[in-house]
């Protein structure tokens, strides 16, 4: 007759254990989770911004003409290129923008207009979620577009 031999493994204690470890980490670990994915969104957006307004000022210096990026605070989005491109954006995200009385459409649109030599308006759009915020400046002499980041 063969010797007993001992199988290895875990009991059902140790599993319980090792879950309850588990859950309580993920539940402590969650909130800070949620608040890299909110900066990473509000990160991602300023950036697409910046994309789109070097774009509009590089359409304005190589047509030879005037190019309009714009903003609808209401609507919840952002225009700019020669078709137009519409980019939206979340509503929990507040946006403001300082522009030219002139390109103030109205209480909630507004444009930063871009001129052929490279010029601007101006302007500053502040993006901002909860305690997180940018700032991204145009340079009405140069066009020269800068963040705070």
């Amino acid at each position: 007759m063969a010797p007993l031999t001992r199988i290895k493994g875990f009991s059902l204690i140790e599993l319980l254990v090792v879950i309850i470890i588990a859950v309580s980490i993920a539940t402590l670990g969650a909130p800070r989770l949620t608040g890299t994915l909110e900066l990473l969104q509000l990160k991602r957006l300023t950036q697409k911004m910046i994309t789109s307004l070097h774009s509009t000022r590089t359409l304005a210096i190589s047509k030879g003409k005037e190019a309009v990026w714009q903003l609808d605070l209401k609507q919840h989005y952002f225009r700019y290129g020669q078709q137009a491109k519409k980019i939206s954006y979340p509503e929990d995200i507040d946006i403001s923008l300082t522009t030219a009385s002139r390109e103030q459409l109205s209480e909630s649109r507004g444009n930063i207009r871009f001129f052929p030599d490279g010029s601007a308006t101006g302007g500053e759009v502040i993006i901002s979620q909860n305690n997180r915020q940018y700032s991204i400046k145009i340079d009405w002499l140069t066009g020269r577009i800068s963040t705070d980041d």
